[in-house]
């Protein structure tokens, strides 16, 4: 350093001693006086700072101090300052060395200083600022490694200036000397001096800091914890929040680190936890407590006592629950249970943390996720952590509490969680873990909610498949309205899933099922719904669901008389199904109904035409549908309703054909019997009636009217021998009522008569007569009819007898035979006077007449003796005249008695064919009395 660099430093430094000077005690400021000569300018003092120039270099100003010094004395009281300040310059500039690690500082320099100080202290012992010489003196030992003399030094400094802006740091360098040396309890004295003089001290931290450390090394831990918790109040909650730790200073950090341990090590050798907390509850939690317990913790873990480690953060966890950082110490626990291999532990710290800080607790009460991410995340692993514990357990053990763990902390997690990523996941997991417990039915739901309440991810389809076997699973296990409840509902779910994933493996399936669910339910609408898309699945499902979506289809259409759209899906059916199946016949059954039905709604639409040809396609498209016989006979009735015989009757013979035994042939039959008659075909129509009449189910009238019907159609067919046959049949099988059995041998007498067969005329005749001979009480006014005139006829014979007999010699003989045949023939006609029929009694009446009329001429003509002469012959006349008179008498007397029926004042007031020919006869028999026309001709108009 050249000579001029040095002069110019002890200028600097003795300027700033000049400043010190001026402002000590012991140097009064003086007024300036005006300048005039060179003594005054010697004698003024000089104003300079208190430090010398910024710039200027410690060792070279420490030179320059030297070289002032050299001189021969001057003035004393910067003689005095020189020494002081090259003192401290020497001081600095080893500190500085030793600090920056600066070369070319040797101890002489430091031994320099303290001959300096201690030369000024010695030579100036009332020494104003004697104090601060002694606290350079003090640091001058102590750099140049002399602790036990620093000591001294300072001890003096505390004791004979404790007024000294220095003593609090000579009591805290006191104390570090002294506590380097193990010298504890002095040490604790001199800490405690400086943190008696308070915050106002730079030293008032170190001092507490360090009092602790002293107090700690006594083994007075309640103490040294006291002194450290002022400590951190100041450094880590100066205004009573917690400063974060980016917040603070690396000497801050340092400090607190090393205090925090202090102080869990204290706690480490007493009770740990307990120990914290019964601490706290003495001087109150200050507000950055969590850090004591977590400090507490780590020093445990580093020593490997992780139960203690544990305990400790779980501690505060406990002690203040709904501290903003007691979830994370709470963490902080489980994870030394883990770190330890205590897995109960772990669970149960696991446990005890969601159920502490569960969403809803007393934690989240003033605060949102946003203010405590890390918690949210914590709870949101354990819920998983321990629903996945449980979920394993129960697989392995598969006990119900185990089932029941499980399903709680998984229902936890959807709860706190419900919009997470994971969320679907996590509800797979327990629908999972439910049908695995046997609780398909809240599986279900879980699967669906799955499948259906989230935004599509991996398990979506899963889910909705898994969901349907669950419904499955759950549904035998139900009775009653639950059972048909919860089958509904399972429908539902299948249609949600084929809807909402269309290209699932089974959703083909699943429609299948769901359609014939649907059929089973009625719910006919919704089956056409989902059969129908079964049908236009893409792809195409197999073969077997097609004919089941088909078949549902079909039956609900039907089911909707939706008839014709029926039809077309059951032919669809019927093409599916395999030539021998079962199921065929039923198929054709319905193929028929659904035709039938079309007709029958268009019949009743009033379209017979239109009817009529859906009714015949049924024996086209079923031909062997039971049905058919049904359709073909409608179609027939409405044919024949509608009068188109020529259309009916093809119809209603192939019905007869198709259908031989069926029970409407009857009916096709009587329809066939009209038809044949409307269209001319008589002899058919016969056969048609024959047909009814044979049958023994029809009704007696229905059968009786039928027969008859029949004869009188082969009658009018001229077929003699069958109209003859029915009759015959007719009077065999319905002899009542009488009279229509009479008219039947009526007719049968007539057709003999017109075939010229008197035989079987008076057969049938005869039978007349005896019916009504033997009818008894039934005999009606046709019977007597019929079996008076059949007398009239049965008489015939014997009058032709009686005409046929001859009165000859000897007349006698004769005479009686004729009179026997007369009295045979009246005798027939009283009976025949018997039935009071008007026709046959004036028929009677006038035969009889004849008869005595026919006698009395035979007698007349009878023959006559051969040889009688004229006289004995006329006498012979005359006599037989008398013999013949009275039977001449009572002819007319009888043909006067049937033409006074014709009188007005007869009581039968009859003109018939007999009475006008009584008239007749009378006229020629009593001429002056009835040979008068007029009276006939005014009579029997007024009769009629």
């Amino acid at each position: 350093m050249t000579r001029n660099r040095r002069l110019l430093l002890i200028h600097c430094a003795l300027l700033a001693c000049a400043a010190v000077f001026v402002s000590s005690p012991g140097f009064a400021a003086k007024k300036p006086k005006p300048t005039g000569t060179l003594k005054d300018l010697i004698d003024k003092e000089v104003d300079v700072p208190p430090q010398p120039p910024a710039k200027a270099e410690p060792t070279q100003a420490a030179q320059e101090y030297r070289r002032f010094l050299e001189r021969p004395a001057g003035d004393p009281k910067l003689r005095i300052e020189a020494m002081r300040r090259l003192g401290d310059l020497n001081v600095q500039n080893d500190e500085a060395a030793r600090g920056d690690q600066i070369a070319g500082m040797t101890p002489i320099e430091l031994h320099e200083a303290i001959k300096l100080y201690q030369g000024l202290l010695t030579a100036y012992p009332n020494y104003a600022r004697a104090d601060a010489v002694i606290y350079q003196l003090a640091r001058a030992y102590e750099a140049d490694s002399q602790p036990q003399e620093a000591l001294t030094v300072l001890t003096r400094l505390t004791r004979d200036f404790p007024q000294s802006r220095w003593v609090a740091e000579a009591h805290f360098r006191r104390g570090e000397i002294l506590f380097s040396n193990s010298r504890y309890a002095e040490a604790e004295q001199a800490y405690k001096a400086v943190v008696d003089f308070g915050p106002a001290t730079s030293y008032y931290d170190q001092g507490l800091y360090k009092h602790g450390w002293t107090l700690f090394k006594l083994a007075r831990g309640d103490d040294s914890v006291t002194s450290f918790v002022k400590l951190l109040d100041r450094v880590l909650a100066p205004q009573g929040k917690v400063k974060g730790r980016d917040a603070l200073t690396r000497p801050e950090r340092e400090i607190t680190d090393d205090a925090m341990r202090a102080i869990s090590i204290t706690l480490l050798d007493l009770e740990g936890a307990e120990s914290l907390d019964a601490l706290l509850a003495k001087i109150g939690d200050p507000v950055y407590a969590y850090m004591l317990y977590n400090s507490l913790g780590d020093l445990y873990l580093e020593k490997e006592r992780y139960q203690d480690a544990a305990k400790a953060f779980e501690a505060y966890a406990k002690r203040r629950p709904d501290d903003r950082y007691a979830p994370s110490l709470q963490a902080r626990a489980i994870g030394a249970y883990e770190k330890g291999g205590f897995g109960s532990l772990v669970l149960q710290g696991k446990q005890a943390f969601v159920e502490r800080y569960a969403f809803g607790s007393a934690f989240w009460a003033k605060r949102t996720v946003q203010d405590a991410p890390e918690v949210a995340d914590q709870l949101k692993a354990n819920l998983k952590d321990l629903a996945q514990y449980y979920h394993a357990q129960a697989q392995k053990n598969k006990k119900a509490e185990d089932y029941a763990a499980a399903t709680r902390w998984y229902r936890a997690m959807l709860t706190s969680f419900p919009k997470d990523a994971a969320a679907p996941e996590t509800r797979f997991l327990l629908a999972e873990l439910l049908v695995e417990s046997g609780h398909f039915g809240e599986a279900a739901q879980e699967y669906e909610r799955t499948a259906y309440e989230y935004p599509p991810h991996a398990r979506s389809s899963q889910a909705g498949y898994a969901a349907l076997l669950a419904y499955n699973k759950q549904e035998p296990l139900l009775n009653g309205d639950a059972r048909g409840k919860w089958h509904k509902q399972g429908i539902e779910s299948s249609l949600m899933f084929a809807t909402s994933f269309p290209d699932h493996a089974e959703t083909g399936a699943v429609l299948t099922k769901a359609a014939e669910s649907l059929f089973e339910l009625k719910d006919f609408d919704r089956t056409i719904e989902v059969a129908n898309l079964v049908l236009q699945h893409k792809p195409a499902v197999n073969a077997q669901r097609q004919r089941v979506a088909t078949s549902v289809l079909a039956h609900s259409l039907f089911d909707r008389n939706r008839f014709a759209e029926a039809e077309a899906a059951y032919l669809q059916v019927q093409r599916l199904l395999p030539p021998n199946d079962p199921e065929r016949a039923a198929i054709v059954e319905r193929i028929a109904a659904s035709i039938y039905k079309q007709g029958e709604a268009k019949q009743a639409a009033g379209d017979g035409n239109a009817a009529v040809t859906d009714f015949l396609r049924v024996a086209t498209l079923a031909p062997t549908s039971k049905v058919r016989a049904n359709a073909e006979f409608d179609a027939a009735t409405l044919l024949v309703n509608a009068n188109q015989w020529e259309r009916a009757i093809p119809v209603l013979e192939q019905f007869r054909q198709a259908h031989p035994n069926h029970e409407l042939l009857p009916d096709v039959t009587r329809k066939l019997a009209v038809a044949y008659q409307e269209t001319g075909r008589g002899a058919l129509a016969a056969e048609e009636f024959e047909r009814i009449a044979a049958r023994k189910e029809e009704p007696l009238d229905v059968r009786r009217a039928a027969l008859w019907q029949a004869a009188e159609l082969f009658t009018k067919g001229n077929s003699g021998t069958r109209a003859a046959r029915a009759y015959a049949s007719y009077i065999e099988q319905f002899p009542t009522p009488l009279n229509a059995a009479m008219d039947a041998r009526q007719h049968l007498a007539d057709m003999a008569l017109a075939s010229h067969d008197p035989v079987t005329r008076m057969k049938w005749l005869l039978e007349i007569i005896r019916a009504d001979q033997f009818a008894g009480g039934n005999r009606t006014d046709r019977s007597r009819y019929l079996a008076a005139k059949a007398t009239l006829v049965e008489i015939e014979a014997p009058v032709a007898n009686f005409k046929t007999i001859k009165i000859v010699i000897p007349l006698a003989k004769s005479i009686k035979t004729k009179k026997a045949a007369m009295d045979e023939v009246l005798k027939m006609y009283s009976h025949a006077l018997d039935y009071q029929v008007a026709e046959v009694t004036t028929a009677a009446t006038y035969g009889m007449a004849e008869l005595y009329r026919q006698l009395a001429a035979d007698v007349i003509a009878s023959e006559r003796p051969k040889k009688l002469d004229a006289e004995a012959l006329e006498q012979y006349d005359v006599l037989l005249e008398e013999q013949a008179f009275p039977f001449e008498e009572q002819a007319i007397k009888l043909h006067q008695a049937n033409t006074q029926r014709a009188s007005s004042n007869g009581a039968d007031g009859i003109y018939d064919e007999w009475v006008q020919r009584s008239f007749d006869i009378l006229a020629k028999l009593l001429p002056a009395r009835y040979a008068k026309s007029e009276v006939g001709e005014d009579y029997v108009p007024t009769l009629r």
